[in-house]
Protein backbone atom coordinates (compact mmCIF):
# COMPACT_ATOMS: atom_id res chain seq x y z
CA UNK A 1 0.00 0.00 0.00
CA UNK A 2 2.90 2.46 0.87
CA UNK A 3 4.95 1.55 -2.42
CA UNK A 4 1.59 2.32 -4.25
CA UNK A 5 0.71 5.57 -3.18
CA UNK A 6 4.73 6.59 -2.76
CA UNK A 7 4.48 5.46 -7.08
CA UNK A 8 1.26 7.35 -7.59
CA UNK A 9 2.46 10.79 -5.97
CA UNK A 10 5.79 10.03 -7.64
CA UNK A 11 3.92 9.97 -11.18
CA UNK A 12 2.17 12.81 -10.66
CA UNK A 13 5.00 14.96 -9.61
CA UNK A 14 6.70 13.45 -12.31
CA UNK A 15 3.96 15.01 -14.95
CA UNK A 16 3.63 17.97 -13.55
CA UNK A 17 7.15 18.60 -13.32
CA UNK A 18 7.41 17.55 -17.59
CA UNK A 19 4.62 19.65 -18.06
CA UNK A 20 5.89 22.67 -16.26
CA UNK A 21 9.12 22.16 -18.14
CA UNK A 22 7.03 22.23 -21.55
CA UNK A 23 5.06 25.16 -20.59
CA UNK A 24 8.10 27.04 -19.67
CA UNK A 25 10.22 25.67 -22.35
CA UNK A 26 7.54 25.86 -25.54
CA UNK A 27 4.18 27.77 -24.47
CA UNK A 28 5.31 30.70 -22.50
CA UNK A 29 7.29 32.04 -25.32
CA UNK A 30 4.52 32.25 -27.19
CA UNK A 31 2.62 34.48 -25.74
CA UNK A 32 4.59 36.45 -22.95
CA UNK A 33 6.38 38.57 -25.25
CA UNK A 34 4.58 42.10 -26.74
CA UNK A 35 1.67 41.43 -23.90
CA UNK A 36 -1.41 43.54 -24.76
CA UNK A 37 -4.72 43.52 -23.63
CA UNK A 38 -6.63 43.07 -27.43
CA UNK A 39 -3.96 40.35 -28.67
CA UNK A 40 -3.18 38.34 -25.35
CA UNK A 41 -6.40 36.29 -25.40
CA UNK A 42 -5.19 35.20 -28.91
CA UNK A 43 -1.57 34.12 -28.17
CA UNK A 44 -2.60 32.09 -25.27
CA UNK A 45 -4.98 30.16 -27.48
CA UNK A 46 -2.56 29.60 -30.32
CA UNK A 47 0.37 28.64 -28.10
CA UNK A 48 -1.46 26.26 -26.22
CA UNK A 49 -1.86 27.88 -22.80
CA UNK A 50 -5.68 27.84 -22.77
CA UNK A 51 -6.04 24.15 -23.09
CA UNK A 52 -3.30 23.15 -20.67
CA UNK A 53 -4.88 25.09 -18.09
CA UNK A 54 -8.88 23.42 -19.29
CA UNK A 55 -7.47 19.82 -20.26
CA UNK A 56 -4.10 19.05 -18.49
CA UNK A 57 -4.04 20.93 -14.75
CA UNK A 58 -7.44 20.28 -13.51
CA UNK A 59 -6.64 16.66 -13.84
CA UNK A 60 -2.98 16.58 -12.83
CA UNK A 61 -3.37 19.31 -9.95
CA UNK A 62 -6.12 18.38 -7.69
CA UNK A 63 -4.98 14.84 -8.10
CA UNK A 64 -1.67 15.79 -6.44
CA UNK A 65 -3.44 17.51 -3.89
CA UNK A 66 -5.64 14.79 -2.87
CA UNK A 67 -2.20 12.57 -2.95
CA UNK A 68 0.00 14.29 -1.05
CA UNK A 69 -2.67 14.32 1.54
CA UNK A 70 -2.83 10.79 1.65
CA UNK A 71 0.97 10.33 1.46
CA UNK A 72 1.55 12.49 4.88
CA UNK A 73 -1.09 10.84 6.51
CA UNK A 74 0.51 7.64 5.33
CA UNK A 75 4.11 8.30 6.46
CA UNK A 76 2.90 9.59 9.70
CA UNK A 77 1.37 6.52 10.63
CA UNK A 78 5.18 4.74 8.96
CA UNK A 79 7.78 4.01 10.99
CA UNK A 80 10.75 2.63 8.98
CA UNK A 81 13.77 3.62 6.97
CA UNK A 82 12.59 6.43 4.44
CA UNK A 83 10.07 8.29 6.72
CA UNK A 84 11.50 11.25 6.71
CA UNK A 85 12.34 11.80 2.93
CA UNK A 86 8.64 10.29 2.30
CA UNK A 87 6.85 12.63 4.07
CA UNK A 88 9.44 15.98 3.44
CA UNK A 89 8.27 14.87 -0.22
CA UNK A 90 4.42 14.93 0.42
CA UNK A 91 4.75 17.98 2.74
CA UNK A 92 6.57 19.84 -0.16
CA UNK A 93 4.25 18.78 -2.60
CA UNK A 94 1.50 19.87 -0.98
CA UNK A 95 2.81 23.34 -0.42
CA UNK A 96 3.69 23.85 -3.83
CA UNK A 97 0.04 22.76 -4.81
CA UNK A 98 -0.90 25.46 -1.91
CA UNK A 99 1.08 28.04 -3.62
CA UNK A 100 -0.16 27.17 -6.83
CA UNK A 101 -3.93 26.92 -5.85
CA UNK A 102 -3.56 30.47 -3.51
CA UNK A 103 -0.99 32.58 -6.53
CA UNK A 104 -0.79 30.89 -9.86
CA UNK A 105 -4.60 29.65 -10.66
CA UNK A 106 -6.31 32.79 -9.40
CA UNK A 107 -3.84 35.58 -11.43
CA UNK A 108 -4.21 32.79 -14.53
CA UNK A 109 -8.09 33.25 -14.37
CA UNK A 110 -8.93 36.67 -12.85
CA UNK A 111 -6.68 38.17 -14.85
CA UNK A 112 -4.07 36.61 -17.54
CA UNK A 113 -7.21 34.78 -18.97
CA UNK A 114 -9.21 38.11 -19.27
CA UNK A 115 -6.97 40.85 -20.47
CA UNK A 116 -9.31 43.33 -21.41
CA UNK A 117 -10.10 44.45 -17.81
CA UNK A 118 -6.36 45.58 -17.60
CA UNK A 119 -4.42 48.64 -19.43
CA UNK A 120 -1.17 47.65 -21.25
CA UNK A 121 1.68 48.42 -18.58
CA UNK A 122 -0.57 46.70 -15.70
CA UNK A 123 -1.10 43.15 -17.74
CA UNK A 124 3.02 43.72 -18.71
CA UNK A 125 3.38 43.58 -15.19
CA UNK A 126 1.36 40.89 -14.09
CA UNK A 127 2.52 38.52 -17.43
CA UNK A 128 6.25 39.41 -16.43
CA UNK A 129 5.72 38.08 -12.49
CA UNK A 130 3.34 35.15 -13.39
CA UNK A 131 6.04 33.72 -15.99
CA UNK A 132 8.83 35.16 -14.00
CA UNK A 133 7.80 33.23 -11.06
CA UNK A 134 5.79 30.25 -12.64
CA UNK A 135 9.19 28.31 -13.69
CA UNK A 136 10.07 28.41 -9.92
CA UNK A 137 7.85 26.09 -9.30
CA UNK A 138 10.05 23.13 -10.41
CA UNK A 139 12.11 23.70 -7.71
CA UNK A 140 10.36 21.82 -5.01
CA UNK A 141 8.74 19.46 -7.73
CA UNK A 142 12.37 18.45 -8.48
CA UNK A 143 13.33 18.19 -4.70
CA UNK A 144 9.95 16.11 -3.67
CA UNK A 145 10.67 13.88 -6.88
CA UNK A 146 14.41 13.62 -5.56
CA UNK A 147 13.19 12.70 -2.10
CA UNK A 148 10.35 10.30 -3.21
CA UNK A 149 12.73 8.33 -5.36
CA UNK A 150 14.75 8.04 -2.08
CA UNK A 151 11.84 7.04 -0.25
CA UNK A 152 10.84 4.54 -2.20
CA UNK A 153 14.59 2.95 -2.16
CA UNK A 154 14.67 2.92 1.39
CA UNK A 155 11.08 1.23 1.76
Amino acid sequence: MNTIAILLLLLTVTLSMGGGLYEILVIYPNWKHNVHPRTLRDKLESSGQLNAAKRFWPLVSPAQVLLAMINIALACWYHGRGQSYWLAAAITVFVSRIITFSYFIPVMVRKIMQPEKFGVHELQAIVKQWTDLSPLRLLPEFAAWCLLVAALMKI
